[in-house]
């Protein structure tokens, strides 16, 4: 982690993103060490993957981290950014994130694409990821009317 007491959270930002995503190829390729070194390490921290439940404090996102790392057997991943939002404190990123990895028991590699959104603290001088939450990219569908709260409701008639 960047601990440089020279820069700014703003200008530490950019190092800190190209360091989540070396991480996630790292992951790709069944190693998890990078991404658990970028982690926050707090209570409050937080992880919600698209194998779906959560995480919260920092033992059970480890040990979530060590699972995902046994699901994949080699391949690549690559980001597409949509926001960046970056504060002296918190910062965030929304991407779109493409994994085309290798799977156990699967010969051929497979890929499938999530929407992820990674919150970031700075805490002790550098930038940490508080937060992961993705989730597969599905086909956008029209928006649901709500009627008097009923969220399974579509329309009155």
């Amino acid at each position: 982690m960047d601990r440089s007491s020279s820069r700014s959270p703003l200008e530490a930002f950019p190092s800190a993103v190209a360091r989540l995503r070396a991480a996630l190829a790292h992951v790709a390729n069944g190693d998890v060490g990078p991404i658990k070194a970028i982690c926050s390490h707090a209570d409050d921290a937080t992880s919600m993957y698209g194998w779906g439940g959560y995480e919260k404090g920092w033992s059970d996102i480890s040990k979530r981290w060590d699972w995902a790392g046994q699901q994949f057997r080699g391949g690549t991943v690559s980001h597409s950014n949509l926001t960046t939002i970056v504060g002296t404190e918190l910062a965030y990123t929304t991407d779109i994130e493409t994994f085309n990895v290798t799977l156990p028991g699967m010969e051929k590699p497979t890929q499938w694409t999530n929407r992820v959104t990674h919150i970031f603290r700075f805490e002790e001088g550098g930038w940490r990821l508080l937060h992961r939450h993705a989730n597969r990219l599905e086909r956008q569908a029209e928006p649901v009317q709500r009627v008097d709260g009923d969220a399974n409701a579509t329309s009155r008639t």
